[in-house]
């Protein structure tokens, strides 16, 4: 049987996600990701999942593989992980080699897919790091300090009319994006000072955003209504017009 006729029989059979762990880009940060794993596992959720970006950071790839492979987190593969693989960009800061790799973390990050879905109570979600295939691809409604980012991807699977969610990594910027039949939630980083997880509810209609401040369990700083509740609805990214407060997941 093909491959992707595999993944789509495989998507088909998960069961209906309740309550999911989100967990954004990892950047090697394997002590986070190791105390946030531990704190999720109490949290009484259906699912974990991630937006990838494993490699290049100050940590450890490998034992952030582990991590997740142990904990059975839902990864989708980042545009980090897809260059240490080509073995491309290898001049950044902190950037993970192929001879750091462990043979069990190479084929592990040579199986993670560009982007899965799941069924929610609330409609299907989508898990990719930018947007769809494109692990380079960002949406920003645009700031007074920041320009817009348009996404034809994006546009695409609002047309399709075929995900109520969308969550994705590579801005490192915890946000509710809105639009008429779509969420977009950007799950942050574990990388920096303003390092965190969440944990959408979708049968409360809720998302909790939790930050991690080193030595102790994660913080709850602020809790978001899964319904737009008020905030700015786009049509589509040809809509952005920089004029939007940003829905933030931070506190």
């Amino acid at each position: 049987m093909h491959s992707l006729s595999l993944v789509k029989i495989a998507e088909n059979s998960r069961p209906m996600i309740s309550r999911v762990g989100i967990v954004g880009d990892i950047h090697g940060e394997h002590e986070r990701l190791a105390r946030s794993l531990e704190w999720l596992h109490g949290q009484r959720l259906d699912a974990l999942w991630c937006t990838g970006d494993i490699a290049d950071g100050r940590g450890c790839i490998n034992r952030s593989c582990d991590l997740l492979l142990e904990a059975r987190v839902h990864t989708v593969a980042g545009n980090h992980d897809r260059w240490l693989l080509q073995n491309r960009v290898r001049h950044i800061s902190d950037a993970h080699l192929q001879a750091d790799l462990t043979e069990n973390t190479r084929e592990f990050l040579l199986t993670l897919p560009r982007q899965t879905r799941f069924e929610t109570v609330m409609g299907r979600a989508m898990l990719c790091h930018g947007v769809a295939d494109n692990d380079l691809a960002k949406v920003w409604p645009g700031t007074a300090r920041s320009g817009i980012r348009r996404c034809s991807e994006l546009d695409a699977l609002l047309e399709q009319g075929e995900c109520r969610f969308l969550i994705n990594g590579h801005m490192h910027f915890r946000v509710l994006i809105d639009f008429p039949q779509l969420l977009l939630m950007n799950a942050g980083t574990l990388k920096g000072d303003s390092a965190g997880i969440s944990i959408v509810d979708f049968a409360a209609g809720s998302i909790s955003a939790f930050e991690l401040k080193d030595g102790g369990p994660p913080i709850r700083v602020c809790e978001r209504a899964v319904a737009s509740d008020g905030r700015r609805i786009w049509q589509n990214t040809a809509d952005f017009d920089c004029n939007w407060e940003a829905v933030t997941l931070y506190a």
